[in-house]
């Protein structure tokens, strides 16, 4: 795939991602709603954090930065889980707290008294979207020092000869990997806002039955 074709189909990719952004300063009104609690400033900043992703890996993307993408991709799907981890857990303020004040959440149980590592919660939330496992196993490498990294330097191997590129454009036979790089990264915003919908239905109703209270 040649940069030409690349940045026509990116483009269809970023304007859906910018839609996306849009309706996700909706859905932050929808969470707010009447009130404010401590549930819904960490549901906000969770949002906010996706909003600040989805700015960043446009501009990658743009600039055919893959490894930078990866990891905002990897980013991404992290901010899937925490929030996940918000709706299983078996005391949701405890978890909020931990997130809230900077501390791991990895010894907080969720509502079947399992420890919510970041390996449960991987495996928990893929039965709910049947990708997330493998993607997210994938753009670790991102994340990690891996052999992310040494695919994207040799660029050539040919009778015993190794090519190698280091700090150069990236090639365009990597295009189609930063196309599914972006393709996933929009996927898993759609997640991330499946999550957020129910909270703005159930902040809907909270203030409806609250409505004229002092």
């Amino acid at each position: 795939m040649n940069n030409e074709i690349y940045y026509t189909d990116l483009n269809r990719i970023i304007n859906s991602l910018l839609q996306l952004r849009l309706k996700g300063i909706s859905i932050a009104k929808g969470i707010i709603g009447e009130t404010l609690t401590n549930d819904d400033l960490f549901f906000c900043t969770s949002l906010d954090r996706c909003l600040r992703l989805t700015d960043g890996i446009i501009i990658l993307l743009k600039e055919r930065n893959l490894t930078c993408a990866g990891a905002l991709l990897r980013l991404q799907m992290d901010n899937c889980m925490r929030t996940y981890a918000a709706f299983i857990a078996k005391d949701r303020s405890k978890v909020i707290d931990c997130i809230i004040d900077g501390m791991p959440i990895n010894k907080q149980r969720d509502n079947m008294g399992n420890q919510m590592t970041d390996g449960y919660l991987k495996t928990a939330i893929s039965q709910y979207d049947t990708v997330f496992a493998q993607v997210y196993n994938q753009a670790s490498g991102f994340i990690h020092l891996s052999e992310k990294a040494f695919y994207q330097i040799v660029t050539d191997v040919n009778d015993g000869k190794i090519a190698f590129q280091i700090g150069h454009d990236l090639p365009e036979k990597r295009n189609k990997t930063l196309l599914e790089c972006a393709k996933a990264f929009h996927h898993f915003v759609e997640l991330h806002y499946k999550m957020l919908a129910a909270v703005v239905d159930s902040k809907t109703r909270f203030d409806q039955e609250h409505q004229g209270d002092e």
